[in-house]
Parts: C-alpha cells; sequence; structure tokens
C-alpha cells in the first residue's frame, strides 16, 4: 500500500461563506494498517452544513479543524485491506474517513451498508443517513403533524428538506416548501410540495400567507434570520417549531434571535434539534424511510460532483444555498463511472 494519499486540508479559515479556495488537496501521511485495522478506499464522501461550524470552531462542543487539517467528513468505502476478522476486503461500509482517498480505521469504526435493491449505496450518507435522521426526528418527535396541518420546510431542496417534505405529505398535511431561487421552485414541486415560497422574493412573506391562509402549525428552519422572522410572525395557535439549521450564523452573520412575541402569542413550543440526541431512532427511520426509496415514493435527490478536488467548490455550493439535493462527491474511479 502506498504511504501516503490525497487529502483535503483546510487551507485558510473562511470568513463568510466559504470559498473553494479555502480548501487545498494535498498528499498526507498514511499509516500502515495493525490488527483490528481496515483500510478503505473512499468511494462517495458526504458533504453536510455543519462541517462550516467546525471550521470556525462553533459547532458544539467539537474542536475546531485549522489550517493544514484534513477536513472531517462521512463516506462509503469499500474494504481495500483488512487485518480483522470481522469486517472482509471488498465490504461496502459507512465511515468518518474524513475529505480523502484512502483512510485506516479501527475495525469496529466502520458499519456494513445495506440497502433496497435498485437504491445505491450513497443514500446512506442522505435519505439513509444523518439528513434523513434529522428529518425524521423533527417529524415524528418536534412537528407531529395531523392530517389537514400546514407544515413549512425552510432549505426544501435540501438532504434534510427533500425528506421532511415527503414524510409530512405522508402523514397527511399540507406542505410548503421555502426555496432560496426561482429556479428551484419546479425541482421543490417534482418533490411533492403543495406550495411553494422564493425566500429572496420581495413579496416572500406575502406569497406565503397566501398559501397558509390559516397560518403555519409545523415549521422546520433550516435558513436565515429574515425567513425565521417571517415565519414565526406568521404560525397557528399551538404551533411546533424545530430549529434544525442556521446557516447565516455558520457563515459569519449575527446570532439568530427568535421573536418572543411571536411564539408567546402562537403558543408555541420551540424545539432545537441536534440529530445526535435521536441516535435511538435511528433503525426505525431506515426500516420506513428505505421502504420509501424502494417503492419510488420518495425521490433519492443528490447533487453529486466527481473527484476529491471538487469538494471545495461542491462545498461552497452548498454553503451558499446553490445545491439541489443532497451533495456528494464520487471520489473513487469506480463510483464515478
Amino acid at each position: 500500500m502506498n504511504d501516503v494519499t490525497r487529502a483535503v486540508v483546510v487551507a485558510r479559515t473562511p470568513d463568510g461563506p466559504p470559498a473553494p479556495e479555502d480548501f487545498e488537496v494535498v498528499e498526507v501521511p498514511i499509516a500502515a494498517a495493525v490488527e483490528d485495522q481496515v483500510v478503505v478506499r473512499v468511494d462517495v464522501l458526504s458533504l453536510d452544513p455543519y462541517l462550516r461550524s467546525l471550521l470556525g470552531g462553533a459547532h458544539l462542543d467539537d474542536p475546531p479543524v485549522a489550517p493544514g487539517q484534513v477536513v472531517p467528513g462521512r463516506s462509503v468505502a469499500t474494504v481495500v485491506e483488512s487485518r480483522s476478522t470481522e469486517v472482509p476486503v471488498g465490504a461496502t461500509v459507512l465511515a468518518e474517513t474524513g475529505w480523502r482517498e484512502l483512510a485506516v480505521l479501527p475495525a469496529a469504526a466502520v458499519s456494513p451498508v445495506s440497502v433496497p435493491d435498485g437504491v445505491p449505496d450513497s443514500a446512506m450518507l442522505g435519505p439513509l443517513g444523518m439528513p434523513g435522521l434529522t428529518a425524521y426526528a423533527a417529524h415524528v418527535r418536534h412537528l407531529t403533524p395531523g392530517a389537514g396541518e400546514t407544515v413549512v420546510v425552510g432549505s426544501a431542496t435540501g438532504g434534510v428538506g427533500s425528506v421532511a417534505g415527503h414524510l409530512a405529505s405522508l402523514a397527511g398535511a399540507r406542505t410548503i416548501g421555502i426555496v432560496g431561487n426561482a429556479t428551484k421552485v419546479e425541482l421543490a414541486r417534482s418533490l411533492g410540495y403543495d406550495e411553494v415560497v422564493v425566500r429572496t422574493a420581495p413579496d416572500w412573506v406575502e406569497a406565503l400567507h397566501a398559501a397558509s391562509p390559516d397560518r403555519v402549525d409545523c415549521y422546520l428552519h433550516m435558513g436565515d434570520q429574515a425567513t425565521l422572522d417571517g415565519v414565526v410572525e406568521h404560525l397557528a395557535v399551538g404551533a411546533r417549531v424545530s430549529l434544525c439549521g442556521l446557516i447565516d450564523q455558520s457563515n459569519g452573520a449575527p446570532p439568530t434571535r427568535l421573536r418572543a412575541g411571536a411564539l408567546m402569542a402562537a403558543r408555541a413550543t420551540v424545539h432545537g434539534m441536534v440529530v445526535h440526541d435521536h441516535a435511538d431512532l435511528a433503525a426505525d427511520h431506515v426500516d420506513r424511510v428505505a421502504a420509501l426509496l424502494a417503492t419510488r415514493r420518495l425521490t433519492l435527490l443528490e447533487d453529486r460532483y466527481s473527484g476529491l478536488e471538487s469538494a471545495g467548490a461542491a462545498f461552497a455550493a452548498l454553503m451558499s444555498g446553490r445545491n439541489r439535493g443532497k451533495v456528494v462527491v464520487a471520489v473513487s474511479k469506480e463510483s464515478q463511472s
């Protein structure tokens, strides 16, 4: 095995929204595998918004990722060398590899990938992975929409939003997707949203009111301060809000504030979403969402890039809202074919 591998490191800490130039592809050392370790080839890499907080040193209690360090990240990978009796060569696994081509990991740190026939393995990074679990947990524990209620989902065409909208529709709710620009309207409609509002339009608040004349019963927030304010001011009595993502704050905007008066008037319940709190739902989530994928009742929406060198640009697009679905990077040549 080679003693180096290509990886993406932080070239400089982003100031505001990340740019491709904030990342650099370099060669980094890779150690030989020892007992109970495996070497994996990264096939498809997941890019996730929480990484922006890590780059700024403000993600929960996690240490910041400094310039020169490999960017963390989860991937679907293939075991190419094994010093473990539990994980054979050739196995497809899910692992925290970071943005690199090869990784040496403890065998206990990789999980076998199992998806329904006809569903690509990369679904484990999206609908069947952390974004899907986030949507599922928010649906069953925070929002709990009933038939006829109105559910608003921010970032409706992203990795979380594309699953959340489906789940709300299946519960019999009316769904309103919020998107960042007019080019995403038809995409959101293709995902099953009943109405779509473009948050950058000058009359977006009026459009939201027209789409929800009885106000908003459930809101999954993944947007900026202005979007949060506009929806919270239009909540129905007894509304439920799940705060899932603060993308503008991640990019350096001032701390997000809640409009207490509007929440009080609506007698609303507000939940903070940290997906790691809901690991006990993982099996139920995979069972239900895998069945939806297998029967084509849920669309696997991926924004797929090719080659490790594209990861920086892909992440910049994600954090500026230019993505159309779950953002992944096909790293290995086998996954690019």
